[in-house]
């Protein structure tokens, strides 16, 4: 069952709130849009990454081999398939190669990646031995849904709340000129501790039987910025799984609707958070619980940002 998140004013706004001061707020914080990748964060990293850290912070954090294969895989493809690649908002129409000179291309570039630790570091060496597999599966799926002559990528679009002060934008990774897009998510094997010689041995990249909701999530997004049908691909060494919303509930209009319901709910209290602690990131601190910096989204992240977002919390 969708339960509609507007019944009794769910997403009505804080009253009377001034626009002009709101903006000067986010201003503060270096802010002018959101997105959907800030909305699938949580509340705590959202505050650190987007209020305390600023843009240059967030660029000399450490990132992951995943990361950086991920694009790797979707750059290639995109060279190879689409017509247009947009910088920002300028229409570029694409220098066309073959695939094979696309691929030793992006290995080149994958090869320039600095692991920062050890594990980091074969995982990324591993990777590369089955990227150029996974930049022909992801060609191969993208070539069978079909995007027709004037495929695009790298598109910005946004569209604008009426209860939010800021506009939301994102990126499209493929889109043809009518009615469809694709959101592409690459899977990487890892190790696992085993009995061998070695002492560990290698899972190859799961390819769910469903979507990540996150992922849902912005799929929703572009499609209530653009109108067309999403297409929601997720590729690993060897195969890959399409979601539409022929074959997925989670993508059908009703449900991503309630998302997006429910991330415009999330939007809305983060934006009175901003406009009651006048866009203080200290004083929000002392309205949101701190992130485990043991876990997941902090394992590789360099000590000084640690402690730098931990600070936030000194004074609660």
């Amino acid at each position: 069952m969708v339960i509609d998140l507007t019944k009794n004013n769910s997403t009505a706004a804080i009253k009377n709130i001034d626009e002009d001061l709101a903006l000067s707020y986010y201003s503060k914080l270096g802010l002018d849009h959101s997105s959907p990748s800030q909305e699938n964060m949580s509340d705590s990293d959202w505050l650190i990454r987007y209020c305390h850290f600023n843009q240059e912070d967030r660029r000399l954090m450490n990132i992951s081999y995943r990361m950086t294969a991920g694009v790797s895989i979707g750059r290639a493809s995109q060279k190879f398939l689409s017509k247009y690649m947009y910088e920002a908002e300028k229409k570029i129409l694409n220098e066309k190669k073959d695939l094979d000179t696309i691929i030793k291309e992006e290995i080149s570039e994958y090869s320039k990646y600095q692991s920062h630790n050890e594990e980091d570091r074969i995982q990324h060496e591993d990777t590369k031995n089955y990227l150029t597999d996974m930049i022909r599966i992801t060609v191969k799926a993208i070539e069978q849904i079909g995007l027709g002559d004037e495929s695009a990528s790298e598109r910005y679009c946004s569209h604008k709340f009426k209860e939010l002060v800021l506009p939301k934008i994102g990126r499209i990774d493929y889109e043809d000129n009518k009615n469809k897009f694709i959101e592409l998510k690459t899977k990487h094997r890892s190790k696992r501790k085993s009995d061998t010689k070695a002492g560990f041995s290698w899972i190859k990249g799961y390819l769910p039987k469903a979507p990540d909701v996150n992922h849902v999530k912005q799929c929703a997004f572009y499609w209530k910025a653009t109108g067309k049908t999403p297409n929601l691909l997720y590729v690993n060494q060897d195969s890959y799984n399409l979601f539409t919303p022929d074959t997925c509930e989670l993508l059908t209009p009703e449900y991503m609707d309630f998302l997006i319901q429910g991330d415009l709910i999330k939007a809305k209290i983060r934006q009175n958070l901003v406009y009651l602690c006048k866009g203080n990131p200290f004083e929000m601190a002392k309205l949101i619980a701190p992130p485990d910096f043991s876990g997941f989204m902090w394992k590789d992240i360099q000590e000084e940002y640690v402690r730098k977002a931990a600070s936030l919390w000194d004074n609660v």
